[in-house]
């Protein structure tokens, strides 16, 4: 099957299941803005080698399984546990929130950086992928509660820190 179908076209774009939306519908903005937050922590991650790496392509999957939760269309809920796709949970929370302690350590980050000014490249390509982290955070604010559950919201809110925290650790080295 060829990417091109050319059912966009319209202006209404596929969910799962054979739901539809429009692309400028809430839902849709909304995992657009997770699928570039994927697209960004790639950028970081190339320039990573072990641990970071690793816990980067961790996100990266999370966030494959996140788009998939906002891509569901409202009453398709037990057809996608059906499916077997996954979700997002405290677990999942609770290793980002683990994972930030690990940078942060008894570290005391003071102040607010311009990003680029006491770092190379890596550090400000993380500071992109917290500033569009914060976006895919308000844009799943934006949807109902039917589409963006809590735990979703959560891990968006965690998952910034976390990167503002790989940042600076970042601008230190």
């Amino acid at each position: 099957m060829s990417i091109t179908t050319k059912r966009g076209d319209s202006g209404v774009t596929d969910l799962l299941f054979g739901g539809k939306a429009g692309k400028s519908d809430l839902q849709v903005e909304a995992l657009g803005a997770v699928d570039e937050l994927n697209a960004v922590l790639g950028l970081a991650r190339v320039s990573m080698d072990g641990e970071a790496a690793e816990a980067v392509d961790q996100v990266q999957a999370w966030l494959v399984t996140l788009m998939g939760e906002l891509a569901m269309p409202e009453g398709k809920e037990a057809e996608y546990e059906r499916a077997g796709f996954g979700r997002i949970g405290e677990t999942e929370i609770e290793w980002l929130q683990d994972w930030s302690a690990g940078i942060e350590g008894d570290r005391k980050f003071k102040g607010w950086l311009r990003p680029g000014a006491n770092g190379g490249e890596l550090a400000a390509r993380l500071h992109l992928a917290r500033t569009v982290a914060r976006r895919a955070e308000r844009r799943v604010w934006d949807t109902p509660d039917t589409v963006a559950r809590g735990e979703i919201r959560i891990f968006l809110n965690r998952l910034s820190d976390a990167l503002w925290l790989m940042a600076r650790k970042t601008e230190e080295s």
